[in-house]
């Protein structure tokens, strides 16, 4: 065999080197256009951070990195889901319409549980004619983990006497822990009043300062015998 000349061996040894080192190297893809049912964009350890995705495949709520409600399977929404490096669902970007209406939403949650702050409008058609509300929405819940009010829940649920099993999930709801009363609405209303809405810790509007349909101004409060009254109109 022929012996390579040292000027050959020295360039060959440059273009191995060369492809060596590209092969390993990490690069910046481009693509022009990408169709895809779901995407997960995820860290170094798998966890995930944002998901985009159609309601087939949408990413079910987690905490701690497992499934918030094992019971539900199945999420149907389609939108961009957060999640942030602890494994828990922290929000998300929803847009979809279905049988009875239209709603898009942008949704922050609590920590360790579900939302309590949306921007949000829904729409739909009753009798030929289009109803609409939207505007910012302010929600409290409690400390109680998500996951345990589900754990909860979804053991009464499977309780087979019909009789106990109302009578614990009467007992459920009625726990303050289990609720997330609305506390703001800052929007348009079906009824196109217009303003801002306070309610109590059980849901109950308390003071309203919003402009009617027709343009007039309107101040209402509830007082403590839980009559209203107005300060204006």
């Amino acid at each position: 065999m022929k012996k390579i000349p040292l000027i050959n061996l020295f360039l060959l040894s440059i273009i191995i080197g060369y492809l060596g080192v590209n092969h390993f190297k990490k690069e910046t893809a481009h693509f022009k256009k990408l169709t895809a049912e779901r995407i997960d964009i995820v860290g170094e350890d798998g966890n995930k951070f944002i998901v985009l995705s159609n309601p087939k495949d949408q990413a079910l709520a987690t905490t701690n990195g497992e499934v918030t409600n094992p019971t539900n399977t199945e999420r149907n929404t389609p939108g961009l889901i957060f999640f942030n490096r602890e494994g828990d669902e922290v929000g998300g970007l929803v847009f979809d319409k279905d049988d009875e209406g239209g709603y898009q939403m942008l949704t922050f949650d609590q920590n360790k549980s579900d939302q309590i702050m949306v921007l949000r409008k829904d729409e739909y058609e009753e009798n030929g004619k289009w109803f609409r509300q939207y505007g910012l929405e302010i929600s409290e819940r409690s400390e109680k983990p998500h996951m345990q009010i589900m754990k909860e829940y979804n053991a009464i649920r499977a309780m087979k006497d019909s009789v106990e099993r109302q009578k614990a999930m009467d007992d459920f709801w009625s726990n303050p822990e289990h609720l997330a009363p609305k506390r703001l609405f800052l929007g348009r209303l079906e009824n196109l009043d217009t303003g801002l809405f306070l309610l109590d810790k059980e849901n109950k509007l308390k003071l309203s300062i919003y402009v009617d349909p027709d343009g007039n101004p309107v101040i209402q409060y509830v007082d403590s015998l839980g009559n209203k009254k107005s300060l204006i109109n």
